[in-house]
């Protein structure tokens, strides 16, 4: 897959706003997600308010996340669909790995962020009071509903990332 976004230097500061596509890269550069990002941010849903339910097939960043941005204080959350009948751009969540790169960009600039850590999640508790609740600077967080063998679990595949300075 052609990456959509151009490699450049480090951005030195990129003012928080919110994303409008996402990259993810494996080590050696290889592209293997590029996808824009929904233009709408995402609120909880629900009858219990604990989903977040992007629209359609593409990534949403959560509203009540931090916005992306080398000053952003909080995390930063974007959600995504993996469906078991159909594809959708977080599918690939499954195949990341810790040293991996996920890139934002907005329009402030371009923000790399190295994967530090990916796994399941029971479903219900990634909006409940956790430890990826907690604001980090600089900490970047991809959530699907996780599917294996063609059918969905009963977690979400999280990805942690920090931004790389």
């Amino acid at each position: 897959m052609d990456s959509q976004l151009s490699a450049g230097p480090p951005a030195i500061d990129v003012a928080p706003a919110q994303p409008e596509y996402i990259e993810l890269r494996s080590s050696d550069g290889t592209t293997y997600l590029s996808s824009p990002i929904y233009p709408d941010p995402l609120y909880r849903g629900g009858a219990s308010g604990q989903v977040l339910n992007p629209v359609d097939e593409l990534p949403a960043w959560w509203a009540e996340s931090g916005m992306p941005g080398t000053s952003t204080e909080q995390t930063v959350v974007v959600a995504g669909h993996n469906y078991s009948k159909r594809d959708a751009p977080f599918k690939a969540l499954r195949v990341v790995e810790p040293g991996d790169t996920v890139v934002l960009r907005t329009p402030s600039g371009t923000l790399d962020y190295a994967v530090e850590s990916v796994g399941p999640l029971p479903k219900g508790s990634f909006l409940a009071d956790n430890e990826l609740r907690k604001s980090v600077p600089g900490r970047l967080i991809l959530a699907n509903c996780d599917v294996q063998g063609g059918e969905p679990t009963d977690d979400n595949f999280v990805v942690v990332a920090q931004l790389v300075r």
